[in-house]
């Protein structure tokens, strides 16, 4: 059963962040004398510049698989504004844990369930930086994904961690593998360019076999939000704008002279338009890509086939 795990006899109005901000998370890391905390070294730079524009707000922060709950103490000093800091674990043993900072919650259970998904919106209905360190299976990372993104706050930030188990099949995963979870993220690249697509289909289309691989959904309006897909060695980080921030726009010229191609100013203000792309081959309508992923899944069972792995 699912549990929620509070700080006894600490005021929240009371507790004040214990790092400054100009501290490094490196830094935050080598003073840190608590809870046992492990994450690769160059998540630590990375993070730096992920997270600066939220070092000193009141954040609103969800991390999922969270171990001995070090990097909890951590992200309390890190971010010493933050108003919740939600930790979220499967491992029944962290009903031991005891944090002193009032502003952490743990919450006990499988994230990618109602149940607790429920318990960690009653900490907090809106986020702002969700980390998800769980299972690393390419199954719970998408599903979590579509579960805790249509939470997060327009300029929030979702961040998959070790992304690099996506190429291994003991995770749901393989360089080919046309359902591991770096698979379902580089897919939401065409999401971000979809007004650029010439054919009517919805953002979701491209989508479409995650959901019914790993039975779940992502609306069309939610997935409008998706700013932008980054990629960093085992990171994969989702940052989140309100639709009308996600748009190319209206073209802006500068300047008066144009002696080699002239005629910019006619297009000042102008929008862009997606030429149509019904006839094009290489363009993939529902049809051609339906029968696209039977062709990689079929290639991929016979490449299990050979090595004797059990199909899935």
């Amino acid at each position: 059963m699912a549990t929620v795990n509070r700080p006894i006899g600490v005021d929240d109005g009371l507790y004040i962040g214990l790092a400054m901000p100009d501290k490094t998370l490196e830094r935050v890391y080598e003073e840190h004398s608590g809870k046992v905390s492990d994450r690769w070294s160059s998540y630590l730079s990375e993070y730096n510049r992920i997270l600066a524009e939220y070092r000193n707000q009141p954040i609103a922060l969800l991390e999922i698989g969270v171990q001995n709950g070090g990097s909890l103490e951590i992200w309390s000093a890190f971010f010493p504004n933050a108003r919740r800091l939600v930790g979220c674990d499967i491992n029944p043993d962290w009903s031991q844990l005891e944090f002193a900072d009032p502003r952490i919650r743990v919450v006990i259970g499988n994230a990618d369930s109602e149940e607790v998904q429920t318990l960690v919106l009653a900490q907090t209905p809106r986020l702002d930086v969700v980390i998800d360190d769980g299972s690393h299976r390419s199954r719970d990372i998408a599903r979590t994904f579509a579960r805790y993104f249509p939470f997060v706050e327009d300029g929030g930030v979702f961040i998959a961690e070790d992304m690099h188990c996506s190429y291994w099949q003991e995770f749901e995963g393989g360089l080919f593998d046309p359902f591991s979870s770096i698979a379902f993220f580089k897919q939401l690249a065409d999401v971000i360019n979809h007004e650029h697509w010439g054919v009517g289909e919805p953002p979701s289309n491209v989508l479409k076999r995650f959901f019914e691989k790993y039975e779940f959904q992502m609306a069309d309006d939610q997935l409008q939000h998706v700013h932008s897909v980054e990629f960093i060695n085992s990171i994969c980080v989702v940052r989140k704008e309100a639709p009308e921030r996600n748009h190319l726009g209206s073209r802006f010229i500068a300047g008066s002279i144009a002696k080699v191609v002239p005629g910019h100013w006619e297009l000042h203000e102008t929008s862009s338009y997606a030429l149509d792309q019904a006839r094009n081959p290489l363009t993939a309508k529902r049809k051609r890509a339906d029968m696209a992923r039977e062709f990689f899944a079929r290639c991929a069972r016979a490449v299990r086939r050979r090595a004797g792995m059990p199909s899935r």
